[in-house]
Parts: structure tokens; sequence; C-alpha cells
């Protein structure tokens, strides 16, 4: 007589707050779970296949004796469209069919994707300070464009950090100087900005 218990999976179930992922190759595991003993089922090995998914970022197991695993899937966001491609939050590319439409759009000819999250995040905490949202960036080895909301920014790039400080410190003041809607702000200029 053997001590060794066996019990066998009767249940999966799936929580997630997304189904962007690919559906069928997690039905597939869920296939090939179904009967297999609870006790002795290697997790990791779970979680690397299901992680492998562009949409997913993390994944929970849980054994919940005597016959059932729980699985939560823990969804990517979306952060942008990095050359018609999806970044996500935590940098992963992905190609999709369907591009989200409420994320800024990054054209980046310099094929740096981190130099370009990176260019994002400090632009997206400057220009909040403004009340500025991003559309568009354009990197390009020598010049950056963003497209806000309301106007154009263009700035060379080793000094974009500090020509965007510039403009935020001095934003309000153009605004008030310009009775006109600012349709484009140079920051090139280390004196000042050109301003259409």
């Amino acid at each position: 007589m053997s001590d060794y218990f066996v019990y066998p999976i009767h249940e999966v179930e799936i929580t997630s707050t997304s189904s962007k992922y690919d559906n069928e190759k997690i039905n597939d595991i869920v296939v090939s779970i179904q009967g297999q003993d609870l006790l002795s089922l290697d997790l990791n090995d779970i979680k690397n296949t299901i992680r492998a998914d562009g949409w997913i970022k993390d994944v929970e197991i849980k054994k919940s004796f005597p016959d059932k695993l729980e699985i939560i899937i823990i969804p990517q966001e979306p952060y942008a469209i990095y050359n018609s491609k999806i970044m996500m939050m935590d940098g992963t590319i992905i190609e999709d069919s369907s591009l989200p439409i409420h994320i800024p759009i990054i054209n980046d000819y310099t094929y740096d994707s981190l130099s370009s999250m990176n260019t994002l995040i400090l632009t997206g905490k400057l220009l909040q300070k403004i009340n500025l949202d991003i559309k568009k960036i354009e990197i390009h080895n020598s010049l950056i464009k963003v497209f806000t909301s309301r106007n154009i920014l263009i700035s060379d790039r080793d000094n974009y950090e500090v020509n965007l400080h510039r403009l935020v410190l001095a934003y309000e003041d153009l605004q008030q100087l310009f009775e006109r809607e600012i349709k484009s702000i140079d920051m090139r200029y280390s004196n000042g900005f050109a301003i259409k």
C-alpha cells in the first residue's frame, strides 16, 4: 500500500482584469493541467509559460485542496505606441494588430526604446505641472519634438531636460505675454524661446 495521496485537478479558475492575452494558449494550459496531481504540480513551469505572453505582467497560482487550481493573471498596461508597436509600463514592447488610441505615440528614429521611455516619463511629469498632455513625441538624433494638447515643443536632445525645466518655469508668463494661442515653442535658444 502506498502512502502517496493523489489529488487530481478537476477545476481551474482563471481571474484577470483584462482579456488581451492569448486566450487559446491559456485554454491549452488549462486543458493540460486538468487531471494532474495538485500536490506534485510544478507551478513555476506553468507561471513561466503564462508569463511568456507579452500582455501578461505576472501570474499568481494557488492550490486549493482537494481539486482546484486558481490562476490569477496580472495584465500589462500599455504605456505608449512605440514605432507602431505597443510599449508596456515595464518597457516591454509587443506587436499587436489593434493599437490603443488614448496613449501617447513615440516615433523614435534612434531606435533606443529605453531612452525613449525615459524621455516620455520625464516629459509627462514636467508637462503635467503646466497642464499639457502629450499626444506624440518624435525623437531624432539631435532633436526632440513634443506634440501636446495645445502646441508643439521643440528642443535639441542634448539640452532637452534643462530646456523643459526652463519652459515649465516660464510657461505661465509666456501665456500671459502672448495673448494669442501659441502654436509652437522652440527651446533651442539658451537665452529664450522662439514662439509662433
